[in-house]
């Protein structure tokens, strides 16, 4: 890590690493080398996610409507997405900037939509599909195109974190190029965000979830499998079944047969989309510190850390820490909420169980679990009122099982009336116990290349034999 990162890296958060927290960590001065991918998005279980993109492809679609139909009297406001620096995504070597071909986007989309007739009438599934289609849109523009029609989502995102986070926000920041919409327009408005201590300029966070070096759906790979297909057919029939070897088409050819016969992407689409398990967000940016020196450290704090209710607090941010570094990006969007009755503490951990490992997979549909909680108690033990407590939250809202973090070894009695809870509710109520060894352990395991979450599904397993 460079010494401007390591500022950075400072000003934002004090001793937590990237692999602790749900969001892209950005780098001063230069664009980190992945995007969005709006395929993340689309194939992700939790609700908001899937609703952002549902805005984006609504947005587009529109968009093609309205310059078609000569509703609007300037089509290029419409598809206008300039190169947003506030998120740092993307792979320009020198700058935030970019290279600044603002206004020849929005030419490239609506040249590529009059070359292709069919996209008019049946519109898009997915924005990547501009990549297959016009000869000047890649990865890159499909990223930029995402994040200026989200900015509003990814601003709340953005002040979420750092209120979990504890990251200064600057009153009324200026930022350019917002989508209003109600009104399908852009405009300049002002947030409260965290500002780069360089050069003042705004930091609009992302999830690590959603970014890819190359989007799921991309031009090589269609070139590759769809497209190579089409040339092997066209030129065996050609040569009278005779094998040749196959010539490499330009981008300029591959697009404009895709615009002639829109069934090709269609087709490759489909494949993406059946295949879309396989779609998993990129890691390799993911800090220089080691995933040993990270578990070290965190496990240096939990065993540092006092018991008691003063140290509740920095005990419930450090098991989001510790989860967050086992977990994401199968867990994300961690966040601390419900207040205690007194209002003077946060109590619940909660997840949203985005994972396609089939343990995960298995638990959102055998406990309804698309929401995981993780109760964190800064005690050496619990009651059977803090296991009751933690039942009564189960249900339709957040799934029905849930987590006990505490500092040492359930006894009998708390492990009897989590039995009790099982067999008295139904749909049946699984609560599970974690302990400051269960932590060390699997940070081991994590930190070793191996999968924590294997750890956790013996725990589960050894509940469900023994309470039967």
């Amino acid at each position: 890590m460079t010494e401007t990162n390591k500022k950075l890296h400072s000003y934002l958060l004090s001793n937590i690493d990237q692999y602790d927290v749900d969001f892209v960590i950005p780098r001063l001065g230069v664009d980190i080398p992945v995007g969005i991918d709006p395929f993340l998005l689309f194939k992700s279980r939790d609700p908001w996610l899937k609703e952002i993109h549902r805005t984006l492809v609504d947005f587009f679609n529109e968009g093609i409507r309205s310059v078609y139909r000569n509703k609007h009297h300037d089509p290029h406001s419409v598809f206008d997405f300039p190169e947003p620096p506030e998120v740092g995504l993307g792979y320009s070597k020198n700058s935030k900037r970019g290279s600044g071909v603002t206004n020849n986007l929005s030419s490239l989309i609506i040249n590529t939509l009059k070359a292709a007739p069919e996209l008019q009438e049946r519109g898009i599934r997915h924005i990547e599909e501009m990549q297959l289609l016009s000869i000047g849109i890649g990865p890159d523009r499909i990223s930029d195109i995402t994040v200026n029609v989200l900015k509003t989502a990814l601003i709340d995102y953005t002040q979420r974190q750092c209120e979990l986070w504890d990251i200064k926000l600057t009153k009324d920041v200026p930022v350019q190029h917002v989508l209003d919409l109600e009104r399908q327009e852009w405009f300049d408005g002002y947030y409260n965000l965290p500002i780069s201590p360089i050069d003042r300029t705004p930091i609009i966070l992302v999830p690590r979830r959603i970014v890819r070096a190359l989007p799921w759906i991309n031009y090589d790979d269609f070139v590759k499998t769809e497209f190579a297909a089409y040339l092997r057919a066209k030129q065996t029939k050609r040569n009278f079944g005779k094998k040749i070897l196959m010539p490499k088409a330009s981008k300029k050819e591959v697009t404009e047969i895709s615009c002639r016969e829109i069934e090709r992407v269609d087709r490759y689409i489909a494949k993406k989309e059946a295949s879309a398990r396989d779609a998993q967000p990129s890691c390799e940016y993911l800090g220089d510190r080691s995933l040993n020196e990270q578990a070290e450290l965190l496990e240096k704090r939990l065993q540092n850390l006092p018991l008691g209710k003063e140290s509740a607090h920095q005990f419930q941010q450090l098991v989001l820490e510790i989860l967050n570094y086992l977990f994401n990006p199968e867990l994300i969007d961690g966040r601390l909420e419900v207040r205690t009755i007194d209002g003077t503490e946060r109590r619940d951990i909660i997840f949203t169980n985005d994972s396609d490992e089939t343990f995960w997979s298995y638990l959102r549909t055998e406990h309804s679990s698309i929401l995981l909680m993780f109760e964190a108690k800064n005690k050496m033990s619990v009651s059977n009122n803090d296991v009751a407590q933690v039942a009564t939250y189960l249900g339709d809202r957040i799934g029905r099982i849930g987590f006990i973090v505490m500092r040492s070894r359930v006894a009998e009695a708390q492990t009897r009336k989590a039995f009790s809870v099982y067999n008295d509710s139904h749909p049946r109520k699984v609560i599970l116990f974690i302990n400051d060894e269960d932590l060390k352990y699997m940070l081991s395991v994590r930190c070793q290349g191996g999968n924590p979450m294997k750890y956790l599904q013996k725990i589960y397993r050894d509940f469900r034999t023994t309470v039967q």
